[in-house]
């Protein structure tokens, strides 16, 4: 459990006590507690004096706090602009981590402010999260690789590995995430088989060896993932249930598409998921991203295996 020396109180009741009253005369009379770790049940969080017996307590109603949090994410995106798809997705995103948030114990904080990628701020965040975005100035680019090359934690989606300059920003589209240049899509957005390519890894390893995904644009790259190293693929475009597309000029017939995958010398996974169906005549919502369990599973086994191998305390 992290441990945090500055407490952001969200909605915490909590008393800071040094030791006062009457010792029970079994105990050497002591100045100050000597609290143990902080332990935390559905609505509260308390920690034992070891001296004493003192136990010192929280609550708090609705949502995970600092001292109760097993780790925390900083999640970056946009939510008006763009593709209306693309924006509802992060509308999706936020929502379904904030759930779950609350049934794992882990913060979840979402912001527009890609300024927020400094030194200082991500100190505190186990886990950063690109939804269908990406920083565009070099001060924010470059905290985020330092962050990623002390052993920080990254899970990207969808529009975040978007590129047609990919020099632009040499370090994270062709060696962090290997795709370089975007490539090709299909349209429509349409649901497909996906193919698990390893169980070894800890986003997959409770997966069947195929399952439906929800609806997605998707996406192909420039870069060959199969000839790098360093790329571990988790799943890809089963070639069984080919074509994939529903539009004539944009339907994959045939050929190797992985969707999601790892680097190995870095804490992370990128997933091509991150765009729903809809009625661009009338911007209606068809699909939900987060309809999919399996791909749920995935998403939500991924969060919390890279914050367990994320090095930022």
């Amino acid at each position: 459990m992290y441990q945090k020396k500055s407490i952001l109180f969200l909605s915490v009741l909590l008393t800071l006590t040094s030791c006062g009253g009457e010792i029970p005369s079994s105990k050497e009379e002591h100045v100050t507690h000597v609290f143990g770790e902080w332990q935390r049940d559905e609505h509260s969080h308390y920690r034992t004096c070891s001296i004493c017996g003192y136990v010192e307590e929280g609550s708090h109603d609705d949502s995970v706090c600092d001292i109760c949090a097993s780790f925390k994410i900083l999640s970056l995106g946009f939510l008006e602009g763009g593709d209306s798809a693309h924006s509802h997705f992060v509308k999706e995103a936020n929502s379904w981590f904030k759930e779950k948030s609350k049934e794992y114990g882990f913060i979840y904080d979402f912001s527009t402010d890609f300024s927020l990628l400094n030194e200082e701020t991500l100190s505190h965040y186990q886990v950063v999260m690109f939804l269908n975005n990406l920083p565009y100035e070099q001060s924010q680019r470059q905290a985020f690789e330092n962050y990623m090359r002390k052993g920080g934690s990254f899970m990207g989606y969808h529009v975040c590995a978007f590129t047609t300059e990919a020099s632009s920003w040499s370090w994270y589209h062709d060696e962090f995430l290997g795709s370089g240049n975007f490539r090709s899509n299909t349209w429509n957005p349409t649901k497909e088989t996906l193919r698990v390519e390893t169980h070894d890894h800890f986003a997959t390893r409770y997966l069947p060896d195929t399952f439906v995904s929800s609806h997605n644009e998707w996406y192909s790259w420039e870069g060959d993932l199969r000839k790098n190293e360093d790329i571990e693929i988790l799943l890809s475009l089963d070639q069984n249930t080919f074509p994939v597309g529903d539009r004539e000029g944009e339907i994959w017939y045939e050929g190797d598409y992985p969707v999601a995958w790892a680097n190995k010398k870095y804490n992370m996974i990128y997933l091509n998921m991150g765009h729903n169906l809809q009625s661009y005549n009338d911007f209606e919502k068809i699909s939900y991203t987060f309809s999919s369990p399996e791909e749920c599973d995935f998403i939500l086994d991924g969060t919390l295996g890279l914050a367990e191998l994320s090095k930022i305390h």
